[in-house]
């Protein structure tokens, strides 16, 4: 062969060989392309299943948590449970305890209330009410008094027990303010009552000797033109007792006894007035002072004597009226005239 084919055929070997290496190359560039897609592919279902992974965990977690809300949530049903089969053993047992309390109540006495009715009457500052409410109520205070109107207040008397029913004895006391004679006198005439008590005193607010100023203008307050209207057919029919006081008997110098003298002359005419009306109702003139107590005792102790009736009487009642009479000078129970 000559130099020339050889050099051909070398030449083509050569071409030949760069064409194989060339393919090569370019199916192995593509390969390594599509390896590296492989492995982002790899890369990617790898993430994919990561994330598959912790959803799953997720999953587990929250099913885990609400198995365990469902165990709290059970367990509080449990106590809500028993709290009410608690309640429902309470209501039970108060049910009982008000059947037998409302046994118990039928088996006390039933209780009634008798009322009597006292009408105080007066001019402004008489002590009208230091007199009556002191008595109703021992625990007043006389220095918050206030003046007004009319004031209400009662006292339990007396407790009768008859079988099965306890009768309670009240009294109860209008007090009516100084400027409103006109309308007492009008409930005179409207109601049913049971007692008077007309007061009268020696001197005015924070006197410190008698006021002949005061009597009189009280003397003309009461003249027998007045008079006359406590004293209609309905007052007579239903009153068992009235009584004149002659308050703020410690302006007077003396004994108690001296003082009554010197207090039944200062109103000798408005105790001859009343006595025009002895024959129709019972009245009775005491002199005291509703600031120190004096006779404030006998007054309710006369009431009680003339207007509850003796059936009404319980052994309270009883012995406080005889502690309470025997302090009592005969004299200062008896009306007197002129």
């Amino acid at each position: 062969m000559s130099e020339i084919a050889i050099v051909v055929v070398l030449l083509l070997l050569v071409v030949g060989l760069g064409a194989v290496v060339a393919a090569l190359g370019i199916r192995g560039a593509a390969t390594g392309r599509k390896l590296k897609r492989v492995e982002a592919q790899l890369e990617e279902a790898e993430r994919r299943v990561e994330g598959t992974q912790f959803q799953l965990m997720s999953s587990q977690q929250m099913l885990a948590g609400a198995q365990a809300s469902g165990g709290t949530l059970a367990t509080r049903v449990q106590a809500l449970e028993e709290e009410d089969k608690k309640k429902e053993g309470w209501l039970d047992a108060q049910q009982q305890e008000n059947e037998w309390l409302r046994a118990e109540l039928e088996k006390r006495p039933k209780v009634t209330r008798k009322t009597y009715k006292i009408l105080t009457v007066g001019m402004k500052w008489t002590g009208k009410t230091s007199l009556t409410l002191k008595w109703a109520n021992p625990l007043i205070d006389l220095g918050a008094i206030q003046g007004t109107k009319i004031e209400r207040y009662e006292r339990t008397v007396s407790q009768v027990v008859l079988k099965d029913v306890t009768t309670e004895h009240v009294f109860e006391i209008g007090d009516w303010g100084g400027e409103h004679i006109v309308d007492a006198q009008q409930e005179l005439v409207v109601d049913e009552i049971h007692g008077l008590l007309v007061v009268v005193d020696l001197g005015g607010k924070d006197a410190k000797v008698v006021q002949p100023e005061r009597v009189a203008e009280q003397l003309r307050e009461f003249q027998p033109q007045s008079l006359k209207y406590f004293f209609g057919p309905k007052t007579v029919a239903s009153c068992k007792a009235v009584v004149l006081f002659i308050n703020k008997s410690d302006l007077l110098p003396g004994s108690p006894a001296d003082a009554e003298i010197q207090a039944r002359k200062h109103y000798a005419r408005l105790i001859e007035d009343l006595s025009a009306f002895q024959e129709q109702v019972d009245i009775r003139v005491l002199v005291g002072s509703a600031s120190y107590g004096h006779s404030t005792h006998v007054l309710f102790s006369h009431f009680v004597e003339k207007i509850l009736p003796k059936n009404a009487y319980d052994n309270q009642l009883l012995q406080r009226m005889k502690s309470d009479l025997s302090r009592v000078p005969t004299r200062a129970l008896a009306p007197k005239s002129g």
